[in-house]
């Protein structure tokens, strides 16, 4: 970059923006990972789905991070699993996300696992959309 060119803004400008899309399939591709490890990649990108739905989402941090990282939002925050490394099968379905794949609607906002899910938990009064793999899709 030379300092003082009209060009210098923009290019600062593409840095930026690359990190940030290399931030996002960075935490992208972890969540799916962690909360869909062994799914199809249907099922894995429905997860990244509803990680970028909720971005979109009044009722959501609007940052993928910020999405991820909200309180009492996803187990494998609290317990850790977040920080696992992906599969390079799992960066490239992120990716296939963030390049605007759809699986489910942009309206779904919630997955969850029945099978460990508590059958007083507040999830269950939400309209289930899709059951793919061992997540249903909710509204």
């Amino acid at each position: 970059i030379v300092v003082g060119s009209e060009s210098e803004p923009e290019q600062v400008e593409d840095i930026v923006e690359d990190i940030v899309v290399e931030d996002d399939l960075y935490w992208l591709s972890r969540i799916i990972s962690a909360e869909a490890k062994g799914e199809s990649a249907e099922g894995q990108i429905a997860v990244g789905n509803v990680i970028l739905n909720r971005m979109k989402s009044d009722e959501f941090p609007n940052t993928l991070k910020g999405v991820i990282f909200q309180k009492n939002q996803f187990s494998p925050v609290s317990n850790g699993s977040i920080y696992n490394e992906p599969t390079e099968e799992t960066l490239k379905l992120a990716q296939r996300v963030l390049d605007g794949e759809r699986v489910v609607p942009a309206d779904v906002l919630f997955f969850y696992n029945p099978a460990i899910v508590s059958s007083d938990s507040w999830v269950w009064s939400r309209e289930i959309v899709y059951s793919i793999g061992n997540h249903n899709f909710a509204r």
